[in-house]
């Protein structure tokens, strides 16, 4: 049979260890004697909700230096974590404010990545640029064609991504404001309400 495991702390050191059982029953024995300074972590064997009640019910009780012993642990384990965080969120935040200054020196006439969401509309990907209305207007064209080619399925435009030239296209042609290479994702049409 397979062990059955149980992550524990020594409180004195700080070290983390697995005990190893042959079965439930043994660890609820085992759990009646727990030896001192030893924390109970967490129960890493699969096992059903009565056995862990039963667990819990059977150890014996951490006594006040335990308690205090378990406590301090607790509160560096969540320091440790609330630092963790911390610089996440620094590294988090230096990475959007250096995405920002390299959108700003990068041209502002390059193409511009859009998602369409046919409950949400337009929505500008990862750029602090605004959807300008000749683009806006081409994007509506584009997505209006695609309609045409479903709604014979009792289908819509439900998602699509596209690029487009917010400003001058390059080379003048309107017709590939948006450019190639667009992806549109199909849905059913709401059935329209009776009147």
């Amino acid at each position: 049979m397979a062990d059955f495991e149980v992550k524990v702390r020594n409180l004195k050191t700080g070290e983390v260890m697995i005990a190893s059982m042959p079965d439930v029953t043994t660890c609820l024995e085992w759990l009646k004697e727990r030896p001192p300074m030893i924390e109970i972590i967490s129960v890493l064997s699969d096992c059903s909700p009565a056995d862990s009640q039963r667990m819990r019910e059977a150890m014996r009780p951490y006594d006040s230096v335990e308690r205090e012993l378990k406590a301090r642990y607790d509160a560096e384990a969540a320091a440790r974590a609330q630092a963790a965080y911390a610089r996440e969120l620094q590294s988090i935040q230096s990475d959007q404010a250096a995405s920002a200054e390299a959108l700003e020196g990068m041209d502002p006439a390059r193409p511009l990545a859009v998602k369409y969401d046919a409950d949400e509309g337009f929505t500008v990907v990862d750029d602090n640029r605004e959807l300008t209305a000749a683009a806006r207007a081409a994007c509506m064209a584009w997505i209006a064609e695609r309609n045409e080619w479903v709604a014979t399925k009792g289908q819509l435009v439900g998602e699509a991504h596209l690029e487009v030239w917010p400003l001058e296209v390059p080379d003048g042609d309107e017709s590939k404001r948006v450019r190639e290479g667009g992806r549109f994702f199909p849905r059913l049409r709401e059935p329209e309400a009776d009147a």
